[in-house]
Parts: structure tokens; C-alpha cells; sequence
């Protein structure tokens, strides 16, 4: 961790921020861990390896876009900021349904955002919704998240860098409904999306997604 905020002389710390998908948690993060995942651990070193500070938290099934699930995530950044030395914008790193919680974290603060990265993240939760391919799948009625669904405001997201990868053959978030998809009515807009298509599908053991030269220069630029 950097020094709490009495060294106010020497430059704040960068902070990455990852949000975890569906059935996941903190210690999917966490190498040597009885339940880390090394695809999720592997962003986690690469945001240390690039010199980030590294946090995350466990979110539960809230992953999924809630009201909820975003306050706790600006609990984290509430708390980081006003106890470490870091910088006030922050990276965030969302997989697949985590992708909701970083999309509605640029739409609603992007003032506290510098850059995302997404690894095959949802982006409709309309036609997540209408999949529903998980037990976990938190929303009952499409009136409930209609407000809140991104790809209801891509206007909302333009001011913010995004790179994502997503896998050509993902059945459980379909790129051309969610990335690809993203990729055009954000840059449609003057937005700045990034999106590297890639063989493989919505798995972590699809390491096809991770694309480490392109990832370490977009969080050094």
C-alpha cells in the first residue's frame, strides 16, 4: 500500500480497480488462494507489474449492475481516496457482468475514471436479460434496469478510454451484442473504444483475452 495522505509532498499512487463477474469474488484475485482463479489473478499482477495500486472487492451477485453494488464500489474508492496517497482517476478492469458496474461508473462519475479494460464484458442488460443463462441473474423484470442498462446511454461514455477484448465464439455474452456493439455507438458518438476480437469464447481459460503488450500500453500511456 502507499503512504497514507500525511506525504502530500510526492505524487499520488495509481490505483487499478478490478470488478469481478458473475459467481466470482476478492479472492478469485488472490494468488495461493483456495479460490483464486489465475485468469483473474493474472490482472491483478499485471496492474502491480505496471506499478497500479491493486484493489477489489467482493460484490456478490450485485456484480450485476445494482444500485447497491455500485455504493459499495464507491465506498472503496471513498476510502481509498481519503486515507492513501493516490490519484484521483482511477483504472478499472470489469469482467463480463462486472462490465455493467464499470460502464455505470463512467456514466454516472467520470470525473473519478481515467480508463477501463474489459474482458468480454456485458454491455446490453437487456439481452443478458433475455439469455439468462445464470442462476445468479439478479433482475426479475426489464423495467427494473431499464434506467440503468448502458446501452440505453452510450452518450454517457464517450469521455472515458476503453480497450476491450472479447472472444468471437462467446455464447454466454455474445460480442456482436455487447462489444461490438459498444465498439459502434460509443465511436459513433466521438468516443475512444478499443475492441480486439479474439479466438475462443466466455471462459477463463481463454487466455486468448489477454493481449499483455496492448494492456501494459494502455496503462502506461
Amino acid at each position: 500500500m502507499p503512504e497514507r495522505n500525511e506525504k502530500v509532498n510526492e505524487a499520488p499512487f495509481p490505483v487499478l480497480m478490478a470488478i469481478h463477474g458473475n459467481g466470482r469474488n476478492a479472492m478469485s484475485y488472490a494468488p495461493g488462494n483456495e479460490q483464486s482463479v489465475p485468469f483473474y489473478v493474472h490482472q491483478r499482477n499485471m496492474a502491480i507489474d505496471n506499478g497500479y495500486l491493486f484493489v477489489v472487492i467482493s460484490n456478490g451477485n450485485d456484480t450485476w449492475g445494482t444500485d447497491q453494488g455500485l455504493e459499495n464500489l464507491m465506498e472503496v474508492y471513498r476510502y481509498i481516496s481519503s486515507n492513501y496517497r493516490v490519484k484521483e482517476k482511477w483504472v478499472l478492469w470489469g469482467t463480463s457482468a462486472g462490465g455493467l458496474q464499470m460502464f455505470r461508473m463512467i456514466a454516472e462519475y467520470p470525473e473519478k475514471i481515467d480508463r477501463v479494460i474489459g474482458t468480454f464484458p456485458v454491455y446490453d442488460l437487456e439481452q443478458a436479460y433475455s439469455q439468462r443463462k445464470s442462476s445468479n441473474f439478479i433482475w426479475q423484470s426489464k423495467e427494473d434496469f431499464e434506467n440503468i442498462n448502458p446501452a440505453n446511454s452510450p452518450e454517457k461514455l464517450i469521455n472515458v478510454p476503453m480497450l476491450i477484448f472479447h472472444g468471437r465464439k462467446d455464447q454466454a455474452v455474445p460480442f456482436k451484442n455487447h462489444s461490438l456493439k459498444l465498439n459502434r455507438e460509443v465511436n459513433e458518438l466521438g468516443g475512444s473504444v478499443k475492441l480486439k476480437l479474439v479466438k475462443g469464447g466466455h471462459s477463463t481459460s481463454n487466455w486468448k483475452v489477454y493481449k499483455n503488450p496492448l494492456i501494459k500500453a494502455f496503462l502506461t500511456e
